[in-house]
């Protein structure tokens, strides 16, 4: 049996995501619409070269990235 994935956004939707994300704009997702983004840091601006992990509380769908990066 495979193991299973946690569900994931599509490359555009995490693209846009982060976008928000670093630009400081609020955070809703764009699969299920739900404005609940939880940010890990929680701190803002995150520090540099850190992850930082946005997960849906409604529909689970995880986006990461590292800040900082280009």
């Amino acid at each position: 049996m495979r193991k299973p994935r946690p569900n994931t956004y599509n490359p555009a939707q995490v693209l846009a995501l982060v976008s928000r994300d670093r630009t400081g704009d609020p955070l809703s997702c764009p699969a299920c619409g739900a404005a609940n983004i939880e940010r890990e840091p929680h701190i803002t601006p995150p520090p540099p070269q850190s992850h930082v992990t946005l997960r849906c509380v409604k529909c689970g769908r995880v986006a990461r990235y590292i800040a900082g990066a280009a």
